[in-house]
């Protein structure tokens, strides 16, 4: 029939197409699932060979920590051995010379040689710390060099599971692998050190590879990872370390042995007496009668200090080189003449009593510190100060002197005043000057500006002495000395009693007298105690020590190396008929059995140079990282 539907047709019709649909569909999402699929497998597998690659890193950061745990153990013994090298058990420096470090530095850097050049004033304590640092630091770096080098080192590494030590790199590096093996499935490939320099770097370049192997196949790594470590053996902080003449932090001794004249009384010198390093203490007042030529570590004075000038044409100038402290208890006084002069330069000088500067010469300290009046007076009478200090009382500068406040000193004064002639006070670049009073117009026209400042009613406070000042001033330096009779033996001269120690060069003896050992006497005791023919003070080292008063008298005891102990009440130097024919005094400290001997016979003990184990750790780590990172493979 025209126009009609065939509805069957139709419904044919639609069934078809509706499956093409569904199966183009379902193809369409079989190939989205597989690409998935596809994707997913593939990011796995990315994943599972990072992390892989990752957790092998692990393990080379694991095996680098355990590496670098073992070498500080390492680094920590040899830090022992360097540190028993230097020092007793009680924390002292040694007197010991040896040829380790000698051969490593010179012999400049030996304990022995330290000890000595420092007590002689030859150096002073920062360089005395220089030298012990980078004497330890050398034997730390030669036994870290003979364990790398599998040469064997004294330094050891004490495994505590296989309850053993080890000396050599090659055995670390089993205990290594070993460990590793037995705690994980990751194994050491290789571990190699490569020092920086040869001999004794100062750092080392460290590789460690780690792999894993591949499962069921033996042999076959599956990721391998190379760690590379750049580490420098640690510094000792100077600050850390104490290399000090008492048991604290002062640089002040108060043993009689670091002293090249030790006077418990007074001390009365005679014309041109030269002092060579050590220091020099007097309990009581001292004067020196011009020629004075000290170049020493401290000149303490517990009573007046008098220092005169001589015109005859056969004394010298006084030059008093101090390289640490000038302490003068109470009154202090340079006396002048037409044609000496009178130079004393000091790092800090104290004045208990009254200051009276009439001697020309120079006077230059860092700091200075004056309880009393302080006045200078006279032509070529100079003073400068380059540091800070005060003066509590009256400071007079009059008839032509001059001080000086160099670049950036700062005093505090009382009260001051400037007259007389061409007397000034000139304050450089920076220079600050504080007076607690009032000028008159006579002394601010006499202070001279040259980039400095003052300001006069000013309200301060005194700066604190040094601890050092105070240690001195409340130290009685010759507490625990016996007074009885000294030893005295049927060696030699009657009077007195020696001991020598000729295994050091050059050879050692102390006498012991109880009063008036003269030239005569000490050859006698010398020739007899040494079985020597003649004598040549200069060839020895001499100590001499009274429990009376000391003279010397006599032409030909003029050159000394040692130290003289006076425990009497006056040690007087006199060189006999010529006053002009001067001592020459060099200090050399006593051996350790020199030092024993004195201590058992009077209860003098050694000096102590004070170096605290605690201190002398580097670090809790004693190495220090310069480079980590991965080396691609």
């Amino acid at each position: 029939m025209k126009g009609s539907v065939n509805l069957y047709k139709v419904k044919t019709k639609v069934k078809g197409s509706a499956l093409i649909v569904v199966i183009i569909i379902i193809a369409v999402l079989s190939i989205v699932l597989l690409g998935t699929i596809s994707s997913v497998l593939a990011s796995l597998n990315q994943s599972t060979a990072i992390y892989q690659k990752s957790t092998t890193g692990y393990a080379a950061e694991s095996g680098a920590e355990e590496f670098l745990y073992y070498f500080n153990l390492l680094l920590e013994d040899a830090k022992d051995i360097a540190y028993d090298y230097y020092y007793d058990e009680n924390g002292n420096l040694k007197n010991t010379t040896n040829s380790r470090v000698t051969s490593l530095l010179g012999s400049d850097f030996e304990p022995g040689n330290i000890k000595s050049a420092l007590q002689r004033g030859i150096i002073i304590i920062d360089v005395a710390k220089d030298r012990v640092i980078e004497g330890m630091r050398a034997l730390i770096k030669d036994e870290v060099y003979k364990f790398v080098s599998n040469i064997g080192s004294n330094a050891s590494v004490y495994i505590q599971t296989a309850q053993m030590s080890i000396n050599k790199l090659d055995d670390l590096e089993k205990v290594i692998e070993q460990q590793f093996m037995a705690n994980s499935d990751y194994k050491i490939e290789s571990i190699r050190v490569e020092p920086w320099t040869t001999p004794n770097p100062d750092g080392y370049t460290v590789y460690i590879s780690t792999f894993k192997e591949k499962q069921n196949m033996v042999g076959v790594k599956e990721t391998t990872k190379k760690l590379r470590i750049d580490f420098e053996i640690g510094r000792i902080d100077r600050n850390s370390i104490e290399v000090n003449t008492t048991s604290s932090t002062s640089t002040v001794s108060t043993s009689p042995l670091d002293y090249a004249i030790f006077s418990k009384g007074a001390l009365m010198t005679n014309k041109n007496l030269t002092i060579q390093g050590g220091s020099v203490y007097s309990g009581g007042s001292t004067t020196i009668d011009g020629g004075a030529d000290f170049d020493i570590i401290n000149l303490i004075v517990k009573g007046e200090l008098i220092i005169n000038q001589d015109d005859n044409p056969l004394c010298r100038n006084n030059n008093l080189n101090i390289n640490n402290i000038l302490f003068v208890a109470n009154a202090f006084k340079t006396n002048t003449s037409d044609t000496r002069m009178t130079n004393i330069s000091a790092k800090t000088a104290y004045f208990g009593g009254t200051v009276d500067l009439n001697g020309r010469g120079n006077y230059n300290f860092e700091q200075i510190f004056a309880e009393r009046a302080f006045t200078m007076s006279g032509g070529n009478v100079d003073l400068s100060l380059k540091g800070v200090g005060y003066f509590k009382d009256t400071l007079a500068v009059q008839n032509d002197a001059v001080f000086k406040l160099e670049r950036g000193a700062k005093l505090y004064c009382n009260r001051l005043s400037v007259r007389n002639g061409s007397a000034k006070i000139i304050l450089d670049q920076g220079a600050e000057l504080y007076i607690a009073t009032s000028l008159d117009l006579n002394t601010r026209n006499r202070i001279q500006i040259n980039g400095g400042s003052y300001i006069e009613n000013y309200n301060f406070s005194y700066p604190p002495l040094p601890n050092d000042i105070e240690l001195i001033k409340n130290t009685d330096f010759s507490e625990g000395i016996t007074m009885e009779p000294l030893p005295n033996d049927p060696v030699g001269s009657e009077d007195l009693g020696s001991t020598a120690d000729t295994s050091v060069s050059p050879p050692q003896i102390v006498i012991y007298g109880e009063s008036q050992i003269n030239q005569n006497q000490a050859e006698d005791e010398i020739r007899a105690r040494l079985n020597l023919s003649s004598i040549d003070f200069s060839t020895l080292s001499m100590f001499l020590i009274s429990r009376g008063n000391i003279t010397f008298s006599g032409s030909g005891l003029t050159n000394l190396n040692g130290a003289i102990i006076s425990l009497g009440s006056t040690f007087n130097i006199n060189t006999g008929s010529n006053p002009y024919a001067g001592l020459k005094l060099v200090y050399n400290n006593p051996s350790s059995a020199i030092e024993q001997n004195i201590e058992s016979s009077t209860g003098i003990k050694p000096s102590q140079l004070i170096f605290t184990e605690d201190n002398a750790q580097l670090s809790n780590v004693l190495y220090r990282i310069r480079r980590r990172t991965f080396i691609s493979k």
